[in-house]
């Protein structure tokens, strides 16, 4: 999988377990992040995915998470897990995209294959 965050590329290393599968299946599909606690973006879907939420030891830049089963989360920084996620994946050399990320609301293209269109 790869996303598009202002015109930066990267690819997502993806988990193999059923929220994976669920999101793969909506694919193509564009969402507007939100910045929480100046360490993650966040989107809520409209719709449930199955999750499977564990307590996480450590979160890391670049971590791609769902949380209850409905939330998507990257974080752009650290963090101190407080919550059980559901771990969709790590975004690859996610320290090259990290300034797209920045304290504000972001787009973020998601979608198969190479290249960065829809």
């Amino acid at each position: 999988m790869n996303i598009n965050v202002n015109g930066q590329v990267a690819s997502v290393q993806l988990e193999n377990n059923a929220t994976v599968k669920a999101i793969l299946a909506e694919m193509p599909f564009t969402i507007q992040m939100d910045d929480l606690h100046q360490n993650e973006k966040y989107y809520y879907f409209d719709k449930s995915f199955p999750a499977n939420p564990q307590p996480i030891q450590t979160i890391e830049a670049g971590d791609v998470l769902l949380y209850q089963n409905n939330c998507l989360v990257i974080f752009y920084q650290a963090a101190e897990p407080i919550v059980p996620y559901t771990r969709i994946g790590k975004i690859s050399r996610f320290q090259e995209i990290q300034a797209s990320f920045g304290n504000k609301s972001v787009s973020v293209q998601w979608y198969e294959g190479e290249g960065g269109q829809l």
